[in-house]
This record gives structure tokens, sequence and C-alpha cells, in this order.
């Protein structure tokens, strides 16, 4: 909390009730260090009519003070606690959530220092689009080439618009940074929370086909957790890990039903990774 907010209603409330609980207590003050007014009897008889009815009127305002301060007071009093309590908590809550801002921009400065440069996304959509290469291609001498340049572009279409769908989702509560890379991990995409310290690490996975994948698949989400926790060690921060699984139509129940599968077999790992399955026709 080293960056106050001085300027708002809560700060108000703060002040206002410390004014509160110190008002009565100046006045008592005042008053018990005042000096009374004392004149001889010879005096008062002497007082004109105007002065004796000023004398009354001020002792009637004395006795009407005594009377009605304590309630006033003691209102004043406890006014100004609540006010003082009420703001000091409302304060308090404004600063955490300053905090948490600045220590997100903090992290989103952090990010963009490990963004990765051409060269590096070039070599990690390579190898992504790898894992999607058919077994099978023709023997045209350019059909492997503009095969592999295929897929290289419909891997960077289906993320980005994983992309846009994830800032659409979330842009509210978090801010998005691609394609990190922090030490031998590579992320897609990470989501910086501003409202609290957990971000999203976001990995998107694309098969044309959900036929044999079952061993890619359980791989993948077995090493997923493991890029959370060195995001975790690395930026100071919690995280909840994404997985996006991208698919034909088609093919969508297949890959599902591969998931389901893993979830079975692998129920603690499973439980810590939130598998999202699209067609790439609905994105």
């Amino acid at each position: 909390m080293s960056n106050l907010e001085y300027d708002n209603l809560y700060k108000f409330l703060v002040s206002l009730g410390i004014v509160l609980i110190v008002l009565p207590v100046a006045v008592l003050v005042f008053l018990f260090n005042s000096e009374l007014i004392l004149i001889s009897q010879v005096d008062f008889d002497a007082l004109s009519a105007f002065s004796l009815q000023m004398v009354q009127q001020r002792e009637q305002l004395a006795s009407y003070f005594v009377v009605v301060f304590p309630w006033v007071a003691a209102a004043l009093i406890l006014l100004g606690i609540f006010l003082l309590i009420f703001g000091i908590c409302k304060w308090v809550g404004v600063q955490k959530n300053l905090d948490k801002k600045l220590d997100a921009e903090t992290t989103l400065q952090s990010l963009a220092v490990l963004e990765m440069n051409n060269k590096e996304v070039t070599e990690k959509i390579e190898a992504e689009t790898k894992e999607d290469t058919p077994t099978e291609s023709t023997n045209v001498e350019n059909a492997p080439v503009d095969s592999h340049l295929s897929r290289m572009k419909k891997y960077i279409e289906i993320e980005e618009m994983c992309f846009n769908y994830f800032t659409k989702m979330y842009g509210r509560r978090y801010s998005f940074k691609r394609n990190i890379g922090i030490g031998k991990h590579k992320y897609d995409f990470i989501g910086v929370s501003q409202r609290d310290n957990i971000d999203l690490i976001v990995e998107i996975k694309y098969w044309s086909t959900a036929a044999g994948i079952a061993r890619r698949l359980y791989d993948f989400l077995d090493n997923f957790y493991d890029a959370g926790i060195n995001y975790e060690t690395i930026a100071h921060r919690n995280f909840r890990c994404i997985a996006v699984l991208v698919t034909t139509k088609d093919q969508l129940p297949r890959l599902e039903a591969n998931i389901e599968t893993y979830r079975q077999a692998h129920r603690e790992n499973a439980s810590k990774i939130e598998i999202k399955c699209f067609a790439e026709e609905a994105l």
C-alpha cells in the first residue's frame, strides 16, 4: 500500500469521522480552560435591566447546554467512530485493489520482455504443426511443402481465433500477452488478472483428426501443469491452466471421448486443468 489514493470518498469519510470525534472533546477542553466571570454583589446590583436580562439569558443557555451537550457529544462521537471504521475498511479495500492493479502492470511489463521474437514464434508454430502432420502424403514433389505451409497457416488462424475468443470472454478481468517464453516452456498466451493474483495459462492444440492422438494428448496434458508451476515460480503469481483443444466438427466427438478417457485414467492431474474443446467451425 505504498501508493495511496488521497482524493476519494473514503478518505473524506475517515477525515470527517476524526473531526466528529475530536470536536466534542475540543469543546470540553475549551470550556474547562475558559475563565469564569466573577463580579461582586454590589456590581451585580448596579447592572442595568438590559444587562440583567442578558445575564439571565446566558444562564439559561448554559443550563440548556449542560443538559443537551452530553447527548450531542455522544451522538457525534458514535457517528465519528462509525465513519472512521467504515471509511478505513473501504479505503483499505481500495488500496488493495490498486496494489493488485500495480502488481498486474508490473507482471505485464515483465512478460513483454519475455515475448518471443518472430523466429522463435515461427519455430514454435512449426513444432506444433509437425504434431498434426499426417502419416500419408501424396507423391507430388511440391505437395509436402504446400501441405506444411497450409497447416502452419491453419494453426495461425486457429490460434488467432482462440485469442480473440478469450480476450472477448475474459477481457474485462484479464490482460493478455501472447507467445511468451519462460525458460524451456513456451506459452501461447497468458492472461494476467487485474483483480487477484490468479492468472490464466492458456495453451492451444489443433488436431485436424482425433484419430491416433491419445499419446500426444496424454503427454501434452501431463506436461501442461508443469508449465504452470514454472510460471508460478518465475512470476510469483498463482495460475489456472486452460487447455484449448480444437478439431474439426466431425472429429469433435472422438476428441471428447479421448479426453474423457484421460480424465478417468488421470483424475488428479485432470482436476488441475480446465479443458475446453471446440470445433474449428464454431470459432
